[in-house]
């Protein structure tokens, strides 16, 4: 747009034509980079801020622009910011949630793991004591002796890889398996008692 003023106006009488200078004033340049990044970083917080990362760019974009107004581009940096910070929220929820649920499946799946582990343990456990109780029957009612009783349930691998073991009590025996965490007379042990006498010389002689 331009205007107009007159130079020869100290004339009060002007005998010539008045004469007029012209100026035209500047034109303001428009940041479109700005204006952009302003409405795409309000349109991002509909996204949850996923599309923040490209607003934001625009918008820096907008801010380096030397030509023009930068408070749009400004305001659109500073919404894209925070639309970041959402969506890595999200994105950081998200992924522990899924990991607190690959954990909670792993955990059930470990005690099903355990629990027939344990059923399969007092199965060989059984079987051991089966073999001790035929030996009593025909001995007259005495276990052969710990040496023996041991060289008859280290024959068994329990699930967990180790021998079972026969340990001698002040009344009975028990046959033991050492668990998941394959340490015996722990607290994880399955241990399972045997009715009989432990044999002795005298009692070998009886026969």
């Amino acid at each position: 747009m331009a205007f107009r003023i007159r130079c020869n106006q100290h004339h009060s009488k002007p005998t010539k034509p008045p004469v007029y200078a012209e100026f035209k004033r500047p034109k303001k340049k428009f940041n479109w980079w700005g204006f952009h990044g302003l409405w795409l970083s309000l349109l991002s917080l509909m996204s949850a801020g996923f599309l923040s990362p490209l607003s934001l760019l625009i918008s820096v974009n907008g801010m380096r622009r030397k030509k023009g107004p930068r408070k749009a581009a400004a305001a659109g940096a500073a919404i894209s910011l925070f639309g970041v910070v959402l969506a890595g929220l999200i994105v950081s929820s998200f992924v522990r949630s899924n990991c607190q649920h690959q954990q909670r499946r792993e955990n059930r799946k470990m005690a099903v793991l355990l629990t027939d582990q344990k059923r399969n343990a007092k199965k060989l456990v059984a079987a051991a004591i089966k073999e001790l109780e035929q030996y009593r029957e025909s001995h007259q009612g005495f276990l052969p002796s710990v040496i023996d009783s041991n060289m008859l349930v280290i024959k068994h691998t329990d699930p967990w890889g180790e021998e079972l073991r026969f340990d001698l009590r002040k009344d009975d025996g028990v046959v033991r398996s050492a668990g998941p965490d394959m340490i015996f007379e722990t607290p994880d042990d399955v241990v399972t008692p045997v009715e009989g006498e432990i044999e002795t010389e005298s009692a070998l002689l009886q026969l």
